[in-house]
């Protein structure tokens, strides 16, 4: 199977995603919930079902790639978060904006904590 048996996944991910953005933007929040829900169900099943078949879903490869896309990630957001405090922090004083900038500020120093507090988790359990 391979690869290939990835692709049902994703494209039921594409579909989902496709139509909580649909149901967000006319205001329709529940049917944005039960498409998140079916396609996490889906997802847990069509994997179950691989497995039952044989198919190998991670191996020591896989979980490298995943981790250091994990950190590229992370990585990029923290940027990017970085960057929106810096270029909201010269507009504080429309009142509309001191919300956002508070709001990323508090995001980016959490983000910042997990991470730290996930880093020194693991040293010292792995």
């Amino acid at each position: 199977m391979g690869q290939w048996s990835r692709v049902p996944t994703l494209l039921v991910g594409i579909a989902a995603g496709f139509v909580m953005f649909l149901s967000v933007r006319s205001g329709h929040w529940e049917l944005a919930v039960a498409s998140l829900a079916l396609a996490m169900l889906f997802a847990n099943w069509y994997s179950s079902w691989l497995r039952e078949r044989g198919v190998v879903l991670e191996d020591e490869r896989t979980i490298r790639i995943n981790e250091i896309a994990s950190r590229r990630t992370l990585q990029i957001a923290v940027i990017a978060l970085g960057f929106s405090v810096l270029v909201l922090s010269q507009w504080t004083s429309a009142p509309e904006i001191k919300g956002a900038f508070k709001a990323l500020s508090v995001f980016l120093v959490g983000i910042s904590m997990l991470h730290l507090l996930l880093r020194h988790y693991y040293s010292r359990v792995m």
